[in-house]
């Protein structure tokens, strides 16, 4: 029942909406690597791109410690981004010089949009011009996750 609950918010949310529109040529890759919840490494023609989920944040690792849901949100998106699994993204930006910003597809699905509508991250208010078309879509899966306390939101 959560399962079919989960799938009907995703999908009034907007979960398996076409590409961005705002985005010009989206790049196709393969996952090599997922490094905390909102971060993956994705090889694309032998080269490897660190790509940070643009505009949402997950719990991170601090001077080696796991902030709270970090290991969580880690594991679900090892979950939704296995090792392997072909994916395609948006570019929309750089971070530090040295990673990607990127919307992240699978089969369909806005990985970041999902992330954030199980409460394994959140909306990050730095980045939201990042994402126009989805920001507002964002924007409600956060209040949504809340409201229902799911994820790092369950206390």
């Amino acid at each position: 029942m959560r399962l079919s609950f989960l799938s009907t918010t995703l999908l009034t949310l907007g979960l398996s909406i076409s590409p961005i529109s705002a985005f010009a040529n989206p790049v196709t890759g393969t996952i090599s690597g997922i490094t905390d919840g909102d971060t993956v490494t994705v090889t694309t023609n032998g080269s490897s791109t660190t790509l940070q989920l643009a505009c949402i944040d997950s719990p991170d690792w601090v001077n080696g410690q796991a902030e709270y849901y970090a290991q969580s949100a880690k594991n679900r998106l090892t979950q939704l981004l296995p090792i392997g699994s072909s994916i395609r993204y948006y570019p929309a930006g750089t971070v530090n010089g040295n990673r990607v910003l990127g919307v992240i597809f699978r089969n369909n699905t806005n990985i970041n949009l999902q992330m954030v509508a199980e409460g394994q991250a959140q909306l990050h208010p730095s980045y939201r011009n990042s994402c126009p078309n989805s920001a507002n879509a964002l924007a409600n899966a956060l209040t949504n996750a809340q409201s229902r306390r799911v994820g790092m939101w369950n206390r």
